[in-house]
């Protein structure tokens, strides 16, 4: 077994997958090396792939038509990263994906997925489990930009990515928590946690 699965496949063994449709996820998927600053999906492109990340680190965010970018979320080792909603619809992409790290992830063809879903209950209740995971953080998401205040939202940031203050620019905290770099700053300033 490739090492850079491992952490997929202790989940999976959790949700009682059984070996047989294990082996077939990771006959199916492959293992994929990303250097740091390459976007893995740019707005605008159709989605056919799902990618769990056994190592590094990956942005997601919105480009608007001034050049402006907001991140949306951040995606470390052990979680996914996608744009669900373009690949369930098999439409294109509204955000961007990027690589903050030199990082490795699991490509996993949706097809793949879907036939895995099909054809196993356990798979269909792993990939459930892993989506009301997702809408529960973006859930979260809306409620902190909507209710809290930027003090609030760092922390929460703090909760949510823990250890990742050490690993991204002030600014691309900045933007995921609506401030600007500089009152960013001031904030930090004032409050040092």
């Amino acid at each position: 077994m490739h090492p850079y699965y491992r952490s997929l496949e202790k989940m999976a063994h959790h949700a009682s997958i059984i070996e047989q449709d294990w082996n077939r996820f990771v006959e199916q998927t492959r293992v994929k090396h990303v250097q740091q600053g390459t976007v893995l999906i740019e707005a605008g492109e159709l989605v056919k792939h799902a990618y769990f990340c056994s190592e590094g680190l990956f942005r997601l965010f919105y480009t608007l038509a001034d050049g402006r970018e907001y991140n949306v979320g951040f995606s470390p080792e052990d979680d996914y990263v996608t744009s669900y909603g373009a690949m369930i619809q098999e439409e294109a992409s509204t955000f961007s994906i990027e690589a903050m790290e030199d990082s490795v992830v699991i490509e996993i063809p949706y097809h793949v997925l879907k036939e895995l879903m099909d054809t196993s209950h356990m798979w269909e209740r792993f990939v459930r489990k892993s989506v009301e995971r997702l809408y529960i953080r973006k859930e979260e998401r809306e409620r902190e930009l909507l209710y809290l205040s930027a003090k609030e939202r760092y922390h929460a940031f703090l909760l949510k990515y823990p250890g990742l203050d050490k690993r991204v620019a002030q600014y691309h905290i900045a933007s995921y928590i609506g401030v600007s770099p500089v009152s960013l700053s001031r904030l930090l300033r004032s409050d040092p946690h």
